[in-house]
C-alpha cells in the first residue's frame, strides 16, 4: 500500500509541475506567473479527472484499466506540451537549421542559451541574497509554516480515513462506483450518497482504482491546502501585496486551526475552497494584467481566462454548491470590470483622419469589446456546464430537481425572507466562527444575540433558520474538524475587508465587494449548523489576502516621524502577539487536535489502522469486528445493507472481504428499487435494528450486538 502511495504522489509530482511548465505565461509582465501556472495546470488535471469518472461511467466503464490507461495518455499529452513549450522557446524560423532561432546561426543561438543560464543563476543568487537578508522575525513566520506543514504532512500519511461524514457517504459512494463501474444513481437509505455533490469524491476514485485502497485519500486535502494557500498569496500580490504580504497571508492560513484539521481529512471543503481561490485570482488577472497602449482588446488572454472560469466554476458546483456563493460575485466584478473597460477603450486620432471618424471608429472597437465580453461570460457559463451537467442531469432524472431532493435543500437551506431571522442566522454564524476559549466572550456574544433574537419577537433557534433539531450556541473553539473555530482569522480578515473598503485602490474595494456579497450569501440560504465553520472555509481562504495585506500595512506603515515610529512599534507589538497566539493554536491543533493527533493517548502513533478508523465512536468498533468476522467466515458472496440516513457503513466494505458485493436492502431513491433480502447470502445492519430484524428472512439467525447486528442464514444452508 504504501509503494502505491508513494508512486502515486510522485506521479503527481513530476505531472502537475511539467503542465504548469507548458503553461507558464511567456509574458513576463504577468504577475507570478509560476503560480498562476499552477494555477491553471490545478484547474486543467481536475476537470480532466472528472470527465474521466463521467466519461467511462457512461459506459459502465469506471475501472482501474480505464484510469491508468487516461492519465497513461494525459502524461503522454503533458510530455508533448512540455515538448512543445520547449520549441516554442526556442522556435525556428530561418538560418542554418533545426537550432536556428529567427534567423540566427547557431552560434548566436548557443550565445542566447548561455546568457539565460547566467540570467537564471543571477535570479538564483538574488533570491539568495534575499533570504539571507531577510529579518528574523520572516524566517521564524517561515518556520512556523515549515513546522506545520511537515506535521499535516505526518498525520495525512499516517492516519487512516476516520471523519464521520466519510464514513457515512463520502467513502462508500465510492466503494458503490467501483462495484457498478459507473457513478449512476444506486439504491440506498443514505440520500447524501447520489445527492451531495461528487467533484472530490471523483478526484479520490482515481486514487482508489490505481493505489487499491484508500491510504492516500487523506493527501488530496493536504494538496489543496497547498493550492489553496499557493493561490491565496497570489491574490495578495495582486492586491497589491509585497512578500512580507504574501508570506502572511500563508501564515494566516497555515495557523487556521480549520484548515490544518481538514488537510489530513477526507473532508471535502478545503479541495472546494481551493477551487474558489483558483477562480478568484483568474478574475483578478482581468485586472492587473498590463493593458495595450493603443487600447486595443487583447483577444488570446481573456479567451483563456473564460477556458479556465468556466473550468474552475465547473469544479466548484461540482465539489461543493456553496462555493458558488463566492464564485458569483467575483465573476460579476470580473464581467462588469471588462463592460465598464469596454466602454472606455480609445485610439489616438491619426493625422488625416477627422474627429467624427475616429469617434465612430471607437464605438466600433467598443461594441465589439463588450461583444466578446458577453460571449466570453457565455462561455465560462457554458464550459461549467459541461463539468457540472451530468450530475445534475442524474439529480433532474430521479429527483426532479437539479440540486437533488427536498430533504437535502430542507434541511441545509435557509426556508424563510424573514429580515430578523437572517440576521440572527448571520450573528449565529458569526459567533461560531468566531468561539474562543475565552467563554465570558462567548457566552456573551450568544446571550447577545439571543437577546437581540427577543427583542425582535423571533426564536434564536427557530427550525426555518436552524439544521434539524440543533441548538444554539454550541461550543467550536476546541480544535475539532467539524468545528473549529478561527477567531484570529476572521477578525483579521473582517478589518482587512474593512480597510480594504474605507481606503483602498478600486479593484480592492471590489474584492471586498465581492467577499460581503458572498457572507450575506452564506447567511441567507445556508441555516446555521453546528459545523458552519467547515462550511465556509472558501470564505476563510479569500479574507486571509485581507489579513496579510493589513498585518504587512500594520508592519510597514508608519515611519517618516518619532509619532509614526512608535505607532509602529505597537503596530509591530500587536502583530507580534497576534503571531504567537496563532502559531500556539496551530501548534496545539496538530498535536493534540480530534480526530488526528500526533501526541496523546489518541496519537496516531498509538493507534493501530482500524482504531483510527474508530476513534470518533470506539465503542462501535468490537461490534463492528464481531460481525464482519462472523459473515465473512460464511464466505457469502453477496452481503445485503440495512442502516440508518447517519449511519456508518463504509467500515463494511473495509472489514468485509474485498470481492464480496455489498447492496442495500433499503432505498430512499425514487426509482430505484433495493434488492430483494432473499437474493443475499447475509445481512448486516448498523443502528436500524428493527428494521434490520424485520428484514431477515424466516429461519436466518438473527444477532444483535447492541449498535451493529448481522444475520446468517442456518448453517448447512
Amino acid at each position: 500500500m504504501l509503494n502505491e502511495r508513494v508512486l502515486l504522489v510522485l506521479w503527481l509530482l513530476i505531472l502537475l509541475p511539467a503542465l504548469a511548465y507548458a503553461l507558464r505565461p511567456r509574458d513576463g509582465a504577468v504577475l507570478a506567473p509560476a503560480r498562476l501556472a499552477v494555477v491553471r495546470a490545478s484547474i486543467l488535471l481536475g476537470a480532466y479527472a472528472i470527465g474521466v469518472v463521467e466519461v467511462a461511467s457512461a459506459f459502465t466503464a469506471l475501472t482501474a484499466p480505464t484510469v491508468l490507461i487516461a492519465w497513461i495518455a494525459a502524461t503522454i499529452a503533458v510530455i508533448a506540451a512540455v515538448l512543445a513549450r520547449c520549441v516554442r522557446d526556442v522556435t525556428p524560423d530561418e538560418g542554418s537549421g533545426p537550432f536556428a532561432r529567427r534567423g540566427q546561426p547557431l552560434d548566436a543561438l548557443r550565445e542566447e542559451l548561455r546568457s539565460r543560464r547566467g540570467a537564471t543563476r543571477r535570479t538564483w543568487r538574488r533570491t539568495k541574497s534575499a533570504a539571507a537578508a531577510a529579518p528574523a522575525w520572516q524566517w521564524a513566520l517561515g518556520c512556523v509554516i515549515a513546522i506545520l506543514a511537515i506535521s499535516v504532512a505526518v498525520l495525512a500519511i499516517g492516519s487512516s480515513p476516520n471523519n464521520f461524514d466519510s464514513q457515512t457517504y463520502h467513502l462508500p459512494r465510492i466503494e458503490h462506483w467501483i462495484q457498478n463501474a459507473s457513478v449512476a444513481v444506486y439504491p440506498t437509505d443514505i440520500h447524501r450518497q447520489v445527492d451531495i455533490g461528487p467533484g472530490s469524491e471523483y478526484l479520490l476514485t482515481h486514487v482508489r482504482l490505481l493505489s487499491g485502497g484508500d491510504g492516500a485519500y487523506n493527501l488530496l486535502q493536504y494538496l489543496a491546502a497547498i493550492g489553496a494557500a499557493l493561490a491565496a498569496s497570489r491574490i495578495a500580490a495582486q492586491l497589491g501585496g509585497g512578500p512580507v504580504a504574501q508570506l502572511a497571508t500563508v501564515f494566516i492560513l497555515a495557523t487556521t486551526p480549520e484548515v490544518l484539521l481538514q488537510a489530513s481529512s477526507t473532508q471535502v471543503d478545503l479541495v472546494a475552497a481551493a477551487w474558489v481561490a483558483c477562480l478568484a485570482t483568474i478574475v483578478l488577472d482581468e485586472f492587473t494584467r498590463p493593458g495595450d497602449a493603443s487600447g486595443i482588446l487583447h483577444v488570446a488572454a481573456p479567451r483563456s481566462d473564460a477556458l479556465y472560469l468556466g473550468l474552475a466554476l465547473g469544479l466548484i458546483a461540482v465539489t461543493k454548491s456553496t462555493g458558488l456563493l463566492a464564485a458569483a460575485p467575483l465573476l460579476l466584478v470580473w464581467g462588469i470590470g471588462r463592460l465598464v473597460r469596454d466602454g472606455h477603450r480609445r485610439r489616438p486620432c491619426l493625422c488625416g483622419r477627422n474627429p467624427q471618424q475616429c469617434s465612430r471608429s471607437d464605438a466600433s472597437r467598443a461594441a465589439i469589446a463588450r461583444a466578446a465580453t458577453v460571449a466570453a461570460s457565455l462561455a465560462v457559463l457554458a464550459i461549467a456546464l459541461i463539468l457540472v451537467g451530468p450530475f445534475l442531469v442524474r439529480m433532474q432524472q430521479t429527483f426532479g430537481h437539479p440540486l437533488g431532493p427536498d430533504v437535502l435543500r430542507d434541511s441545509i437551506g435557509v426556508q424563510t425572507a424573514d429580515p430578523r431571522l437572517l440576521l440572527i442566522n448571520g450573528l449565529r454564524i458569526a459567533q461560531t466562527n468566531l468561539d474562543t476559549p475565552l467563554f465570558f466572550l462567548s457566552d456573551a456574544f450568544a446571550a447577545a444575540i439571543s437577546g437581540l433574537a427577543g427583542l425582535m419577537g423571533v426564536d434564536p433557534n427557530d427550525p426555518r433558520i436552524t439544521f434539524g433539531s440543533t441548538q444554539f450556541p454550541v461550543p467550536a473553539w476546541y480544535p475539532d474538524e467539524d468545528r473549529a473555530a478561527f477567531p484570529v482569522t476572521g477578525l483579521a480578515a473582517v478589518a482587512g475587508l474593512a480597510w480594504f473598503a474605507v481606503k483602498g485602490p478600486r479593484l480592492r474595494r471590489a474584492y471586498a465587494a465581492a467577499l460581503v456579497i458572498a457572507f450575506i450569501g452564506v447567511v441567507c440560504t445556508v441555516s446555521w449548523q453546528p459545523w458552519i465553520n467547515r462550511l465556509v472555509m472558501f470564505l476563510v481562504v479569500l479574507g486571509a489576502p485581507a489579513a496579510g495585506l493589513l498585518a504587512a500595512g500594520l508592519v510597514k506603515g508608519f515611519a517618516a516621524t518619532a509619532r509614526d515610529r512608535s505607532r509602529r512599534r505597537a503596530a509591530c507589538v500587536l502583530v507580534t502577539v497576534i503571531a504567537v497566539a496563532a502559531s500556539l493554536a496551530g501548534v496545539l491543533t496538530v498535536a493534540y487536535g480530534y480526530p488526528r493527533r500526533l501526541a496523546g493517548t489518541w496519537s496516531v502513533f498509538s493507534l493501530t489502522d482500524i482504531e483510527e478508523r474508530f476513534v470518533r465512536r470506539r465503542e462501535w468498533l468490537p461490534q463492528y469486528e464481531e460481525a464482519a468476522a462472523a459473515v465473512a467466515a460464511a464466505e457469502p458472496e453477496r452481503v445485503g445493507l440495512v442502516q440508518g440516513n447517519d449511519s456508518w457503513e463504509y467500515p463494511w466494505w473495509i472489514l468485509l472481504p474485498e470481492d464480496t458485493e455489498i447492496v442495500a436492502l433499503q432505498s430512499i431513491v425514487p426509482g430505484e428499487e433495493p434488492a430483494d433480502p432473499s437474493t443475499v447470502d447475509a445481512i448486516v445492519c448498523a443502528e436500524d435494528l428493527e428494521e434490520c430484524e424485520d428484514l431477515t428472512p424466516d429461519g436466518w439467525e438473527f444477532h444483535d450486538l447492541g449498535t451493529v447486528a448481522y444475520a446468517l442464514p442456518p448453517a448447512g444452508s
